[in-house]
Formats: C-alpha cells, sequence, structure tokens
C-alpha cells in the first residue's frame, strides 16, 4: 500500500511540476526570431506550458534576406510546404483578411496552421495588454503574416509599431 500512495505522491509532483513549466523561454525566442527580423527589446512575454504570446521591438521593418515574404498566395503555400515557414504581405489585406483567404484556397492547411495556433494561445493574451496589440495588427492592412512549423507559432510583423508577434499554443 505505500508503495501506491508514493506513487501517486510522484505521478502528482510530476504532474504539478509540468504544468508550471513554460512552453518557450524568452531569450531563446529572441535569439531564434532574430534569424529573421532585427529583434530588439522584449514588450510582452508570457509563456505556460501549453501557449507564448511574445511581442518584441524591431530595429528594421523589413526582414532579413534568410526570410523571404511572399506577395502572391499561392506561392506563400508553395513555399510552405517545401520549407515549412512562409510568410506573406498583401498591402491591401490584414493578415487576418489573409488567414480567412488562405482557409478557403486549395488545402488550406497554411491557414489551418496560423488559425490553430492563434486559438490554442488564447491563455496566453486573453485578457492582458497584449490582446489589443494582437488586434490591431491582425487587422493591419499590409502587416506581414507568417508561419514557421518547427515552432508551430504564427509571426505577425506590424512595419507601424515597429513590432513583431509570436503567437503559439499546443493541444497535448
Amino acid at each position: 500500500m505505500r508503495t501506491w500512495r508514493r506513487s501517486i505522491l510522484l505521478f502528482t509532483s510530476a504532474l504539478l511540476a509540468l504544468s508550471g513549466c513554460a512552453r518557450d523561454n524568452d531569450a531563446e525566442l529572441r535569439a531564434h526570431l532574430n534569424r529573421w527580423f532585427e529583434v530588439d527589446n522584449t514588450r510582452y512575454f508570457k509563456s505556460k506550458a501549453r501557449c507564448t504570446v511574445a511581442i518584441f521591438g524591431l530595429d528594421s521593418a523589413t526582414p532579413r534576406d534568410s526570410f523571404p515574404v511572399q506577395k502572391n498566395p499561392q506561392i506563400a503555400k508553395a513555399q510552405f510546404r517545401e520549407s515549412s515557414k512562409a510568410a506573406i504581405q498583401m498591402e491591401e489585406l490584414s493578415p487576418h483578411d489573409i488567414a480567412d483567404a488562405l482557409l478557403l484556397d486549395g488545402d488550406g492547411i497554411f491557414g489551418k496552421q496560423v488559425l490553430a495556433a492563434a486559438a490554442l494561445a488564447g491563455p496566453c493574451f486573453s485578457e492582458t495588454e497584449a490582446e489589443p496589440a494582437l488586434y490591431r495588427v491582425m487587422m493591419r492592412p499590409g502587416a506581414i503574416l507568417a508561419y514557421d512549423r518547427d515552432t508551430e507559432g504564427m509571426i505577425l510583423l506590424d512595419p507601424i509599431a515597429m513590432s513583431v508577434f509570436y503567437v503559439a499554443g499546443d493541444v497535448w
């Protein structure tokens, strides 16, 4: 009986420890994004076991050459299938409009991934100071929408606010 109680105690302790872990680390995420953008200071960072939302300032509103931004949804989708990451910017459309169009176009996988990342990250931005900023960039025509399958994160670049947003969530 004592072994059974000890097993339950160890399992409960492990479960509590895991629930307190963060999905991402500020410095590591900033370094990851700095490969593609000229990332400056952290403006907002919240990471729980199953979601992360981060806002970083930018030194430049133009992504590095290592992160090509497409103007055509078909080319962006092809890039996503080939490299597991893609970015798209259409001056007349907001990231929200682009995601909607991507969902309805062909297989819709790029749009589905973006939508899932944003929806599952709700606990990290809902009713926080990041929520209105995230809403503004999602509705801003000309903002860049990207998805990185390696980190399962949606990335938004707001050239007006000189910010890059990272939003990710997990189901597990």
